[in-house]
């Protein structure tokens, strides 16, 4: 069975669901608190996010940014979440590092396509 690329979007934002509807997530050990780990997990994640649905959305051929607006809106979303969940807290600082991570992931997307592109020609 061929997977496409909304497949793996889906995927992956079904493993950030996981992460954020899990009632006690690890902590962040005590040394990493100063370089922001917490906060680098969560534009990694979705900056990963991001450059998985741009190809969804066949953003090589069009502007990126509907990816970008998508991703930011699941961030906020998964904040939200979070105010529900007694053990966990929404973070406007982690909303920040979700769209922070979406424009990077979207724009590296951008990139590489674009590079893609002049490569062909």
């Amino acid at each position: 069975m061929k997977r496409g690329p909304w497949w793996w979007a889906a995927a992956w934002a079904l493993l950030i669901e996981v992460m954020v509807l899990w009632p006690y997530p690890p902590e962040v050990p005590e040394p990493f608190h100063f370089i922001g780990l917490d906060k680098l997990v969560h534009a990694s994640l979705f900056g990963v996010q991001a450059a998985l649905v741009a190809p969804a959305l066949r953003a090589g051929a069009r502007p990126w940014w509907p990816a970008v607006v998508g991703v930011i809106a699941f961030g906020a979303f998964t904040e939200l979440e979070q105010h529900f969940i007694p053990s966990r807290s929404m973070e406007l600082d982690d909303f920040f590092a979700d769209t922070v991570g979406a424009l990077i992931g979207a724009g590296l997307f951008a990139a590489l396509a674009r590079r893609r592109q002049e490569l062909h020609r």
